[in-house]
């Protein structure tokens, strides 16, 4: 590889681009093999993608594809919380603790970022009874 004129960082990352992971009892042997399997061709050059076993990219994955279709649809309909928005629902909400709570109920997480959870707690509590006076 030196005699093909490249550098020590390129060697790093042609011998990093095999992903070997495992140890080799014998690291000059194995570097021996692997290249004289691999023929005449140039460091440089790019090896089929069928041959390396990390080549799908995201974008071949169903699983990603079928996310970023969700997330495309999702992202749009929801608009975005705003700081402002979060404000005026911990000032005005404070005494309607039904309502919080039933928000807390069917989705906590958004009830938290909505509400706080000084706010959730306590309108849990006292719409579980837990908070009135007897």
């Amino acid at each position: 590889m030196i005699d093909q004129g490249l550098d020590a960082q390129d060697i790093a990352a042609e011998l990093t681009s095999w992903w070997v992971s495992w140890r080799p009892a014998r690291p000059a042997a194995y570097i021996t093999a692997r290249l004289r399997d691999r023929g005449a061709a140039a460091p440089d050059e790019e090896a089929p993608a069928e041959a390396h076993p990390h080549t799908a990219g995201p974008t071949g994955n169903p699983a990603w594809q079928a996310w970023l279709q969700q997330r495309a649809t999702t992202e749009f309909l929801e608009p975005q919380r705003t700081d402002d928005d979060r404000r005026h629902a911990r000032l005005y909400s404070w005494d309607r603790w039904a309502e919080v709570a039933d928000h807390y109920a069917t989705d906590p997480d958004d009830a938290m970022d909505l509400y706080g959870a000084r706010l959730c707690g306590y309108a849990v509590k006292r719409a579980s009874g837990g908070g009135q006076k007897p």
